[in-house]
């Protein structure tokens, strides 16, 4: 099936917002800002598998609907390898952590590792949507 224009542009434009998420995220992690380095390292993961679904018509307006959605059409069907949701599962766990536990505190351990996580998602599902865009 052909993607339209609009399907097309969507999907650059939410990958273009994953890959300055995921700078943001490096600059956070270098400012020691360790809470914030992690929930945008899991949301430049987030508008990424976005990007993704944007080229099948599908998105949801639930952070869960999302993956749900990405699994069902990029995960089961093997267009992207299951660690890739493994990988995004534990930096949706730690955001949630991060963002609404009380007195949680978010190592500089942890911080890289959701910033390293995402960069390799991130490049993981490039490569997928530049196979679907051409």
């Amino acid at each position: 099936m052909a993607l339209t224009v609009e399907e097309k542009t969507l999907a650059k434009h939410r990958l273009d917002r994953a890959e300055d998420t995921l700078r943001e995220a490096r600059e956070e992690l270098s400012r020691s800002n360790f809470r914030l380095a992690v929930n945008r390292a899991y949301y430049s993961a987030f508008y990424a598998m976005r990007a993704l679904l944007a080229t099948i018509g599908k998105d949801s307006s639930k952070h869960s609907g999302v993956a749900a959605l990405f699994n069902q059409h990029f995960i089961k069907t093997g267009i992207v390898p299951e660690v890739g949701l493994k990988s995004i599962q534990a930096l949706m766990d730690l955001r949630h952590e991060g963002d609404y536990q009380d007195f949680a505190e978010i190592t500089e351990d942890e911080a890289n590792g959701a910033v390293s996580s995402a960069a390799t998602i991130i490049g993981l599902l490039k490569e997928k949507l530049d196979e679907i865009l051409k």
